[in-house]
Parts: C-alpha cells; sequence; structure tokens
C-alpha cells in the first residue's frame, strides 16, 4: 500500500520529535521535514505531491496567505494543518482544514488527525477494517477503552480470560492497533465509546 506523503514545516524540535511520534503509531507515512528558512517554501509546497503539509506558526507569514490559499484548494491535495500555540493566533485562514494546538494531549492530537484522516482519504485501511469487528470484539474494545484488563472482561462478558486474549489478537489483526491508547482513539471515532464514558 502507498505510504501516504506528510511535509511538516517547523524549527521545533520538539514538534518534529512529538509528530514523528504520533504519525508513527498512527500509519505507514512518508514525512518531509522542512525548516522554515527554505528558501522557497510555497513553490516546494506546490510542487509537491504530499496529501497534507503541517505548518507551524512561524512559517505562517501574512505576506503569503493567499498564497497558501491558492495551495489548499478544496478539491485537490495537499490540504493544510496548522500547529500552533492556543495564544498565538484568536483565528485562522479558513483553507486550514485543521488546527492543532500544542497545548493538545497526544491523545487529543491523535483524534484530530485521524477525523482528518477519516475526511480526506478515501478508501482508508480504518474505513475498511471497522466493518470487520464483530459485535463480541466491539464489546471487548469497548471495555479496553474504559481501562478494564482482560480478567474484567472476561467476567463482565461472561467469557474466560483465554477468550478475551484471542479476541485481542483478532483485533489487533483486523485494526492494527496494538496499543490502548489507539484503541480507545478508535473506538471514539467509530462511536462504540463515548468521551464522557471514559472520562467517568
Amino acid at each position: 500500500m502507498e505510504k501516504i506523503k506528510i511535509i511538516i514545516a517547523t524549527n521545533s524540535y520538539v514538534i518534529q520529535k512529538g509528530f514523528d511520534s504520533i504519525l508513527r503509531e498512527l500509519g505507514d507515512f512518508e514525512i518531509i521535514w522542512i525548516n522554515n528558512d527554505e528558501p522557497d517554501l510555497l513553490h516546494y509546497l506546490k510542487n509537491s505531491n504530499a496529501q497534507f503539509v503541517f505548518l507551524s506558526n512561524e512559517v505562517i507569514k501574512n505576506d503569503d496567505l493567499q498564497e497558501f490559499s491558492r495551495i489548499s484548494n478544496t478539491d485537490t491535495y495537499p490540504k493544510l494543518i496548522s500547529i500552533i500555540e492556543g495564544s498565538t493566533y484568536t483565528s485562522l485562514p479558513e483553507f486550514f482544514v485543521e488546527t492543532i494546538y500544542l497545548e493538545y494531549t497526544q491523545n487529543e492530537i491523535t483524534c484530530k488527525l485521524k477525523k482528518v484522516f477519516k475526511t480526506y482519504l478515501p478508501d482508508k485501511k480504518n474505513e475498511k477494517k471497522s466493518s470487520e469487528l464483530s459485535e463480541r470484539e466491539k464489546n471487548i474494545v469497548r471495555h479496553i477503552a474504559l481501562g478494564n484488563t482482560n480478567k474484567e472482561i472476561g467476567e463482565n462478558l461472561f467469557i474466560s480470560t483465554h477468550t478475551v486474549i484471542a479476541h485481542r489478537k483478532n483485533i489487533t489483526q483486523k485494526l492494527g492497533i496494538k496499543t490502548v491508547s489507539g484503541l480507545t482513539v478508535y473506538a471514539i471515532l467509530n462511536n462504540i465509546i463515548t468521551m464522557e464514558e471514559i472520562s467517568k
């Protein structure tokens, strides 16, 4: 399967490492890093074949907003995503399809990105796989998102711990998600559980 190409334009080492870690967990991406001292950032973006471009606030210059708007055509790639500090801007141009604030937690960033990918990447792997989960597997994902152990899940569903482990292996194979945080995000995005239920 062809990798999703992403450009991240930032000078921040922290942003680079943070997004690298999050994107690696989300899927198979080809990530290109660009510092804002790139001689012609706009020219580079116009001629790239990236699906998404992340722009941190230091590369978003008012003089270039019109050109950024032309790059972010509603019917084509790339889609522009801003990475900013919450106190830096009160509003952003509408051509950004999403804004990631540095104050967000990892789970909040992951949820935002998954929604963006779900919206702008048709025929994605996750969309095809969501229907493959059985009702029992969805129920187990729900309990995992609630923080229950294998033993607790077995007791709640009246099945053995061994059966729970077998279901979890099947879920991992179908979704390609290995972490509890990843399954929690999946459960939220696919309406298996709500944020309110998790926060109780």
